[in-house]
């Protein structure tokens, strides 16, 4: 499975996407990729993703993201504040998990 977690440069990400690995080492996902980019840059990566988190920062954006999302047939979700806040792997990794179930 392919994340992306987008925010304003795919700077500020770049923990939480280490903890998400580091966590789907832990459960033992094969295959697990994840990555961090700018928003702005969707509409040209987001088919090489099966999910795409948006981090709480960039939710002004989201319905575009929504429109961008459902023309390429990719599932989303808004990061929780709290979750981006404590750089919390596990239930970010959860989030993406359960969006990519959705679909």
């Amino acid at each position: 499975m392919n994340i992306l977690l987008v925010c304003s440069g795919g700077m500020s990400t770049s923990l939480l996407v280490n903890k998400m690995a580091k966590e789907g080492q832990k459960r033992g996902i094969n295959g697990l990729k994840v990555e961090a980019d700018s928003v702005d840059n969707l509409d040209k990566i987001i088919d090489k993703y099966d999910v795409v988190l948006l981090g709480p920062q960039v939710q002004y954006k989201e319905k575009w993201v929504k429109e961008v999302a459902a023309r390429h047939g990719r599932p989303y979700a808004v990061i929780p504040p709290q979750v981006y806040g404590l750089v919390d792997g596990a239930k970010a990794l959860d989030l993406a998990l359960n969006t990519a179930k959705k679909e």
